[in-house]
């Protein structure tokens, strides 16, 4: 049966996709607003004017975010201050992730619906994707990354005119929304060189004329003001300040960015180190290493091995996976490499969908396997030995899978407990921490207060009560209480 036999295996990884989907639902549907992500974010676009916003974004400094400050002006005008409109956003940009990824994938057989389901449950229970289920006005984060699959899809489907032209909006627009739209170049251009069908030479033309037209918005248009070369950031096994870091790398800053390029990486490929600090290691020399800590790392120590495994013995044999292989594996080299000035687990948001994608090529090839010769007795010819490295790896795969298949299916449910925990801490902020956080020298608006009483009506649960146990295996936010 052919790769694209009609088959109904699809069905399977697209339920599983609901499923979490309305996990990750259930989870945010008891967040109110976030006080300081909301006033940084939001209060801006209720009390300038359009003509001060479209001044504001296009003149913005270090970080060039046009349409995203835009972007929260329009969704006001639409939505005012109704938080279910932009939960219902958060939830349908993510749910939008899942499908583009289930559309990249095509997984038409059975082997591969497993690893599809295999794949979206990294992409949920990788700790560098918790910020596409942060509620703030408008998720940018999370609308990049789909805008990003959007290229991808893109250069895999057939080629034709409209599509080929569509590269250069889609790139523009990703590229003025967040600095990470610079990956759909990277992206466009390998899969030119990889003869993706989509990935023509006028898509290439397309894409860097779009990035031409950036830079001369952003360099015509735009305030420029150096970033700052050191920012706080984890350091072995702690945070360390900037004037600190100016003490230790003033003569060579290249080595700092080398550690925290190399930081995202295994955080992707090892949950280890976190946000720059290597808090596993840590806990090991304190003899006191938690359980939930131990299988993040071993959940994504065994995947990385399955996915270096597929590529070190080229067992990606099919176009399509080779081309979806290097499109992932350009992802996470690249969008570890944004996060060189500093580290954080959000900033390897791209390289964890880029590892989601290897993860479902190299399961696929890994439980495809390759042609076994005869192994009984009478196929097999004579004197010669059974071939035990086909014989481990026929048995071996589907163990090595199905222990990767449960590491993922626990860290997406503890994905929903951070949630939770979110919830938790939102409506802190906005009472415990209010004065702390600033919140009575704010100016203190209609705006503002209506947003306060929106976020005091409903008392979440506390979720410092929720059994030990929960404690013992997902991370969790809080301490628990005694």
């Amino acid at each position: 049966m052919s790769q694209r036999a009609s088959s109904r295996f699809w069905i399977v990884p697209t339920v599983w996709a609901l499923v979490v989907t309305t996990l990750v639902g259930t989870g945010l549907a008891r967040l109110s607003w976030p006080f300081v992500d909301l006033y940084n974010n939001f209060y801006r676009a209720t009390s300038m004017s359009w003509r001060a916003t479209l001044g504001y974004a296009l003149g913005g400094g270090v970080e060039y975010r046009p349409l995203l400050i835009i972007g929260m002006k329009v969704a006001h005008q639409l939505a005012g201050l109704r938080a279910w409109f932009y939960k219902s956003l958060v939830l349908l940009q993510f749910a939008a992730i899942l499908a583009a990824l289930l559309w990249i994938f095509q997984p038409l057989t059975r082997k591969r619906a497993a690893a599809a389901c295999v794949a979206l449950a990294c992409l949920a229970g990788l700790h560098t994707s918790r910020v596409l289920f942060m509620f703030v006005p408008l998720n940018a984060h999370s609308l990049g990354v789909l805008l990003l699959l959007a290229g991808l899809i893109l250069a895999l489907a057939p080629a034709s005119r409209i599509n080929e032209w569509l590269f250069l909006p889609l790139t523009l627009v990703a590229l003025l929304l967040l600095e990470s739209g610079g990956l759909i170049v990277a992206v466009t251009l390998v899969l030119w060189r990889m003869r993706a069908p989509g990935a023509t030479g006028r898509a290439v033309t397309a894409t860097l004329a779009a990035a031409a037209v950036y830079l001369a918005v952003r360099f015509g248009l735009g305030a420029q003001v150096a970033a700052s070369t050191y920012t706080e950031t984890g350091l072995g096994f702690a945070d360390v300040s900037a004037a600190r870091l100016v003490e230790i790398f003033g003569h060579a800053p290249w080595l700092l960015w080398i550690y925290n390029v190399a930081a995202s990486v295994l955080t992707i490929a090892a949950s280890e180190p976190r946000a720059g600090k290597y808090v596993f290691i840590e806990a090991i020399l304190h003899g006191n290493v938690p359980l939930w800590m131990v299988i993040h790392v071993l959940s994504s120590v065994m995947t990385t091995a399955v996915v270096v495994y597929a590529l070190a013995t080229s067992r990606i044999v099919f176009a399509r996976d080779r081309q979806i292989a290097a499109a992932g594996l350009t992802i996470v080299i690249l969008g570890s490499a944004l996060g060189f000035l500093y580290t954080r687990d959000r900033i390897a948001l791209s390289a964890g969908v880029g590892y989601a994608m290897l993860v479902y090529v190299a399961i696929a090839a890994v439980l495809e396997g390759r042609p076994l010769p005869d192994l009984s007795v009478k196929g097999r010819p004579e004197g010669r030995p059974l071939p035990i490295h086909g014989v481990v790896l026929r048995l071996v795969a589907p163990v090595c899978v199905s222990l990767i298949a449960i590491g993922w299916l626990l860290r997406t449910g503890e994905a929903y407990l951070q949630l939770r925990d979110a919830a938790w801490e939102n409506y802190q902020e906005w009472t415990a921490r209010y004065e702390e956080l600033g919140g009575l020298t704010r100016p203190q608006t209609d705006v503002l207060e209506m947003l306060r009483r929106d976020a005091l009506a409903r008392l979440p649960d506390d979720p410092r009560n929720d059994p030990a146990w929960t404690y013992h295996l997902f991370e969790r936010e809080f301490e628990r209480n005694r």
